[in-house]
Parts: structure tokens; C-alpha cells; sequence
């Protein structure tokens, strides 16, 4: 007779979505303030009153800065997901609601740092004259981007769920020698042992 191995027990739906909300949003801001400290900003010729002109090339500052936060929440949404991975007793669809859900705040928090940061490090010139050169601070102008951190959150776990070979998703099979099992000799082929 084998014993059944137990399962490890599980957190509460609470706990987890705190502790996966909780670090996502802290990592992703940390990726915010990276985004901050690393996108150019757009160099603008004053022609009037609160008017600019880009001038040549600098234009294209604005798709840099746009790139530079996909590519790193594209990496948080990789790296995330694995690592809550690891956490082999919740997975399921509660962990994945989590991730989800972590994916989607910690996108919008690193907007909020990295546009702060931002802000302060090329702060608005107030009142520049005409002819002047500025700089302006980069920000995500378009709210379509937050959802590139979760889109590849769940393409991550659709892809380790979907891999793993276990129905009830655990990492690996229980190893035969923790088990109390009597297994049976291996087969021979020796024609003097055969009845």
C-alpha cells in the first residue's frame, strides 16, 4: 500500500493577491524609476508663448521614450511570472488572477514613477524667450502600453501551464524513494530465473 503524499497548504486568496500585488507593483515601480532616469527627453525651438517647434530628429524622442517603457515592462511581464511560479502550492487560477491583477497595477505605477522622475529631472522652463531652446520631459502619452506588462504576464503562464506535465500543475512527480513503496525487481532476461 503506498502513501499519499499531502499537499503543502495553501495561503489564503487574501494573502496572496496581497504578496503578488504587493512586490509586482514595488518591482514595477522600481522599473518606473529606471524608465525615468533613462528616456530622453524632446529638445523644442521656443516660437511663441507656450509653443515649441522639435527640431530635426528630436521628434523621434517621443517613440523612444514610448519603446524604452514597452521593453522594460516586456521584461517584467517575463520575469514576474516566473518567479511567482515557483510558488508551487497556489498555482492555479488564483495565482494567475494575481499575477494579472499585479501585472496591470504595477504598469500603472511604474507610469506614475517613471513620469516623476521624469518630471524632475528636465523640469518645465517657466516663461523661456523666443528663439530658446528647451527641454521637455518624456512621459507615456498613451495608456495603451500599460497593457504590455500583462498581456506577456499571461502569455508567460499560459506557456509554463501548458508545459508543465502534471494535471494539478505541480513542478514534478514525487520521487519514488520518498515514497514508502515496495517496487517490484526490475525485469530479467535471464532464461534460468524464468518459471
Amino acid at each position: 500500500m503506498s502513501e499519499l503524499r499531502e499537499s503543502p497548504q495553501r495561503a489564503g486568496a487574501g494573502r496572496v493577491l496581497v504578496a503578488v500585488v504587493g512586490i509586482s507593483v514595488a518591482l514595477s515601480a522600481l522599473g518606473g524609476l529606471m524608465w525615468g532616469f533613462l528616456a530622453p527627453a524632446e529638445q523644442l525651438l521656443v516660437v511663441a508663448q507656450d509653443r515649441g517647434a522639435a527640431l530635426t530628429g528630436e521628434s523621434l524622442h517621443r517613440f523612444d521614450a514610448l519603446a524604452l517603457f514597452s521593453f522594460i515592462s516586456f521584461a517584467l511581464g517575463l520575469i514576474l511570472p516566473i518567479g511567482w511560479w515557483l510558488w508551487k502550492s497556489e498555482r492555479g487560477p488564483r495565482l494567475f488572477g494575481a499575477v494579472l491583477f499585479g501585472a496591470l497595477a504595477g504598469s500603472f505605477a511604474a507610469m506614475l514613477t517613471g513620469n516623476g522622475v521624469a518630471a524632475l529631472r528636465f523640469p518645465k522652463a517657466d516663461d523661456p524667450a523666443i528663439g530658446s531652446i528647451v527641454s521637455v520631459a518624456p512621459a507615456v502619452e498613451t495608456p495603451l502600453v500599460l497593457i504590455v506588462q500583462a498581456l506577456t504576464a499571461s502569455l508567460v503562464v499560459l506557456l509554463l501551464a501548458a508545459m508543465n506535465p502534471n494535471d494539478d500543475l505541480q513542478h514534478t512527480d514525487p520521487d519514488p524513494e520518498e515514497l514508502d513503496v515496495d517496487r517490484p525487481p526490475p525485469p530479467s532476461f535471464d532464461s534460468r530465473l524464468a518459471n
